[in-house]
């Protein structure tokens, strides 16, 4: 690479970065930043060609129809109140548990996300809801932050993951065994989540407890005994579950709503795993199940509005990923065009590294990217640079994706910017960004396992794929 064509990479990314810093729409920025190192190397003739024919090229591809299907099932879903019906029954379950009410929130993200494909989305829209029912079950708004934020990240893994989609599309990866090999960190990840915030809880009370005896054998005061802690303190980290629920419904839940999920789920991404169908057939599936399933539980008066608002709210969300796509999709033509892309892979694999250490350098870079990007974003712009590096050091394709998709979305969480610590602080201005990252905090750590795990163990993401290959 020259020097005029390094400067000329130089100042497409700082005008990137720039347009970002305004709060353009990030496809668009990467489209203008795209077509202006298009103009800089090859005139405006090249320029015009790309923006006519590279948005149809990089969208014009059959196996992206499992976007607007998938977008489609989970809005229709939504719609038919399935994800309220998993949310509630997983309130009555865990209620009995430490942390109840986070346990819900964190599987009411959890479904959210699954269903939007975008952490920063559902970080938005579950924020306020979420954190009133904990604070009023007697927690501390630290961990209502730390629950909504990470809860955020869970839809990547778990199916249908639209990231999951767009790693496959721009890898060339089967997009069907990507879905399956989600599952299992998917399930992980729940897990240490659950166990952090059981932990959270746990040592909130024991925290609490003791500054009550403390309080009790400090010598009365003149003017009485102060009757809480200090003025302006957060609030209480863990107090006693105040309702049976946590805050959430106190009647039945809805379990014929739930059985209606999990048959979403099995139409959708059980037909995969038997190999009856694939990853778009499973996806039109999920989607007719999904609508039918719509039109039962909605009453026939209802029925024109429940579809033309499910169909517009999917539109727009389809819209927006697509957008995405079409200006990731110059900004790749143009760095392929300088030859960047090719530099940057050729000097890392010239460097002679030991595999695992390029492979976490590869994944410390993603973190950066959390600061001005969402995960969907983060996968397009960088997933064609760093699979080709990491698969030339002989890394299984599918592990590589589950990876650079779970950090990915860690990046959304890690300080010092967080997008979805700043999405959270603007829903839930009482909180404060300090006490959201310090929230946010345990749940890294809890991601950080989840990562070494991976790494130590690969066969937690391609045990699900080699079982369903193998029927």
């Amino acid at each position: 690479m020259t020097t005029e064509t390094l400067l000329i990479v130089l100042a497409v990314l700082a005008l990137f970065l720039g347009l970002l810093a305004i709060r353009f729409h990030v496809g668009l920025s990467l489209m203008v930043a795209g077509l202006v190192g298009i103009v800089l190397m090859r005139g405006t003739d090249a320029a015009v060609s790309t923006v006519a024919n590279q948005p149809f090229s990089t969208s014009a591809d059959y196996s992206l129809t499992i976007i607007p299907l998938f977008i489609l099932m989970g809005v229709f879903a939504v719609h038919a109140r399935l994800a309220q019906a998993g949310f509630d029954l997983a309130a009555r379950v865990l209620r009995r548990l430490p942390g109840g009410s986070a346990l819900a929130s964190l599987a009411g993200s959890g479904l959210f996300a699954a269903v939007t494909g975008s952490s920063v989305a559902t970080v938005a829209t579950m924020a306020r809801v979420s954190t009133d029912a904990i604070v009023k079950a007697g927690h501390g708004i630290r961990l209502a932050a730390g629950v909504v934020c990470a809860g955020g990240t869970l839809g990547v893994l778990i199916p249908p993951s639209i990231v999951l989609v767009l790693y496959g599309v721009v890898t060339g990866e089967s997009i069907g065994e990507l879905l399956l090999a989600g599952l299992g960190p998917g399930l992980l990840t729940i897990l240490l989540y659950g166990i952090t915030i059981v932990l959270m809880v746990l040592v909130g009370r024991r925290r609490r407890a003791r500054e009550n005896t403390a309080l009790e054998r400090e010598p009365a005061m003149a003017g009485g005994v102060p009757s809480s802690p200090s003025a302006g303190a957060d609030l209480p980290e863990v107090a006693e579950e105040t309702g049976s629920s946590g805050g959430t419904r106190q009647d039945r839940p809805d379990l014929f709503g739930f059985m209606l999920l999990v048959v979403i789920f099995m139409v959708s991404i059980g037909t995969i795993y038997l190999g009856v169908a694939t990853a778009t057939e499973a996806a039109s599936f999920g989607a007719v199940s999904a609508f039918v399933i719509l039109l039962i539980r909605t009453r026939p008066p209802r029925w024109a509005r429940a579809i033309k608002e499910s169909v517009t709210e999917a539109v727009g969300l389809t819209a927006m990923t697509f957008l995405l796509m079409a200006g990731a999709g110059v900004f790749t033509y143009f760095l392929a065009l300088s030859g960047a892309s090719t530099a940057v892979v050729d000097a890392v694999l010239a460097a002679d590294l030991e595999p695992y250490v390029v492979l976490v350098l590869c994944l410390l870079l993603l973190l950066p990217l959390g600061m001005f990007l969402d995960g969907i974003s983060m996968i397009l712009v960088a997933a064609p640079l760093l699979h080709p590096i990491l698969s030339g050091y002989g890394f299984e394709g599918l592990w590589l994706g589950v990876l650079i998709v779970k950090v990915a979305e860690m990046a959304l969480i890690t300080p010092p910017v967080g997008m979805n610590a700043f999405v959270y602080s603007g829903a839930v201005p009482e909180a404060g960004l300090g006490r959201v990252f310090r929230g946010i905090v345990p749940f890294i750590v809890a991601d950080l396992v989840v990562v070494a795990i991976l790494i130590l163990v690969p066969d937690i993401v391609t045990f699900i794929p080699e079982l369903s290959s193998a029927k």
